[in-house]
């Protein structure tokens, strides 16, 4: 029997088991785990901070976090292209057992609401409490590491979501925005007013929503220092993980010298991207935007410099040029330089990139603005020829229905 013929017979006995108590096993999203999922619905997204066993299962204490995929339509058509982004529906924080949830889970839903309840094998038992669990006040008012009264062998620790088979209650939670601007929560942006220059830009969603200046950020539920280090180790190890494969898909962050050179990341890297992003958000979610720039200065910086390389090359392959200038230039305008060494290839390919699409911008204005000169002059098809070659020096949406608007007027359509 082929590899993969036994991993589709492993896939189907995963879900026919789960099948018989109306729930499945699935994949994490960067398919390091097995996760329980009682409710199954398609879409169905999760990413989960903890560990897992020798095979493969979801174990010890951790966040799991659920999202809904959202399949966009192309403009046009009835034809709905690659999901790219997701909606967050929830996250909540327990022990896992064999994938599973085991004793007492603490949940927020997307508008904060904080609740708890009781799991066994994957499913509730008991009513759900609304608001933390009592001893979580004690938690809370402790400095960091200090020990506690609380076994964190058997209790479960910082505030999560509410649950998968109730997720659907908490879409309606507010404005939210996934990694490629599709909508996450306001509480995951802080104000503009507090960014720090070369470091705060780097864990900003990449289309900001920022709060009012004299509206208060929220403060993040109390994490128990296991769950703590367990969340900053994660985070560190996955921003290696994918700096290390969107190099590999950029030879190493070569520098560039032809647009024609910048490749559209592979589909695997640019999602592992996404999955980044995600973690990077939970991250500042549930321990503070302050520790993120304590703790993880240069992985938040490199996490928002590799989701820029994500958009620029895909708006370079889509014929944006000036999409993907203003976005690189953006990002270095706050992050001039990095903050480590290990860093400096990625900064270099950036910077080359933002050099080579300003120095094509100026020379395909030459054209436009010779184009322009002989439609006065009413030399249409000369005029068409320059906003052609434009393009083709500095590709963007706009020069292109110039020249089609050109030719469509010439025809007398």
């Amino acid at each position: 029997m082929t590899r993969r013929w036994l991993l589709v017979f492993s896939a189907l006995l995963l879900f026919a088991r789960g099948a018989d108590c109306g729930g499945v096993y699935q994949r994490t999203k960067d398919g390091g785990s097995l996760i329980w999922n009682s409710s199954p619905s398609q879409g169905d997204v999760a990413t989960w901070s903890g560990s897992h066993d020798a095979n493969g299962y979801a174990t010890g204490y951790g966040t799991l976090t659920w999202y809904k995929r959202e399949r966009a339509i192309v403009t046009g058509s009835n034809i709905a292209s690659t999901p790219k982004g997701s909606v967050e529906l929830g996250h909540y924080t327990g022990k896992m057992v064999r994938g599973k949830f085991e004793g007492q889970v603490v949940s927020v839903d997307v508008k904060g609401k904080t609740s708890h309840e009781t799991f066994l094998d994957g499913g509730t038992v008991g009513d759900r409490v609304a608001g933390p669990r009592p001893d979580r006040i004690a938690i809370a008012d402790q400095p960091r590491g200090e020990p506690t009264s609380r076994n964190p062998e058997t209790e479960p620790a910082a505030a999560g979501p509410p649950l998968h088979e109730r997720r659907s209650e908490k879409v309606s939670g507010g404005p939210i925005e996934s990694a490629h601007g599709e909508s996450a929560q306001a509480v995951m942006t802080p104000p503009s007013s507090l960014r720090v220059p070369m470091v705060a830009a780097a864990i900003a969603p990449r289309t900001s929503v920022p709060l009012a200046p004299s509206e208060p950020s929220p403060s993040p539920a109390a994490v128990e220092p296991v769950v703590r280090n367990r969340i900053i180790a994660d985070f560190r190890e996955q921003a290696q993980s994918v700096f290390s494969r969107v190099g590999d898909a950029t030879g190493n962050f070569h520098e560039i010298d032809r647009l024609d050179a910048v490749q559209e990341l592979p589909t695997p890297v640019s999602e592992s991207v996404d999955s980044l992003m995600d973690r990077a958000r939970d991250f500042r979610a549930k321990l503070g935007y302050e520790t993120a720039l304590r703790e993880c200065p240069v992985e938040t910086q490199t996490t928002d410099a590799l989701s820029v390389v994500d958009q620029m090359t895909r708006n370079i392959a889509g014929s944006d040029a000036a999409k993907a200038t203003n976005k690189v230039s953006e990002f270095l305008t706050n992050n001039p330089e990095p903050l480590a060494a290990s860093q400096r290839s990625l900064w270099r390919y950036l910077k080359s990139v933002r050099s080579l699409c300003n120095r094509l911008e100026k020379q395909a204005d030459v054209h436009l603005q010779q184009a322009q000169l002989l439609v006065s002059a009413g030399r249409m098809g000369d005029a068409i020829r320059e906003y052609q070659e434009a393009y083709r020096i500095f590709p963007t949406p706009a020069t292109a229905e110039k020249s089609r608007q050109l030719q469509e007027n010439s025809l007398g359509l």
